[in-house]
């Protein structure tokens, strides 16, 4: 799968047609192929080891992608991370002392989306000839982005780590 906005890879080198799937954003409450959902929790940690989710908050596939495309992903794999990276299909838990700077993260991603328009290559699917790419939504990035910041804040407050799934 290319980075997020990177340049398309060996599709755009096949000798045949190439089709390009887009979201669909009036069926965004339905899994499309390739493109994923994610979520946040709340955690709380146990004297077993174990982690308590106190609260979560659902990823749509257009703010998932928008995370990843805007570089808050790559940004928040830099803070101190408990188990990890953030990455497709993997668990990963942010310490409660990087919360502080998770929260700058995300206001920040929130200040970038105004005025601006965004797409991204998502996936590609060499077998098939399909190249997955999404039109970013952003009002409804930053209603996602909302609600991560107030759970991150919260989490913080309360001693918390973050759980992240994206």
């Amino acid at each position: 799968m290319p980075a997020h906005g990177a340049p398309l890879g060996p599709l755009w080198r096949l000798k045949r047609r190439v089709r390009v799937v887009y979201f669909d954003h009036a069926d965004a409450g339905r899994e499309q192929r390739g493109f994923r959902w994610g979520e946040a929790s709340r955690v709380e940690p146990q004297a077993d080891g174990e982690w308590i989710a106190r609260a979560r908050v659902v990823v749509p596939p257009n703010s998932l992608h928008a995370l990843y495309g805007h570089g808050v992903i790559d940004a928040l794999n830099r803070l101190p991370i408990a188990f990890g990276p953030i990455a497709p299909g993997r668990e990963a838990v942010l310490r409660p002392g990087a919360l502080s700077e998770a929260a700058r993260l995300l206001y920040e991603a929130d200040r970038k989306t105004y005025g601006g328009s965004f797409e991204f290559v998502v996936d590609e699917d060499p077998e098939r000839a399909v190249v997955y790419r999404i039109a970013i939504d952003n009002r409804e990035y930053q209603r996602t982005l909302s609600r991560l910041q107030y759970l991150v804040v919260l989490a913080g407050r309360e001693g918390h780590a973050l759980r992240l799934r994206l």
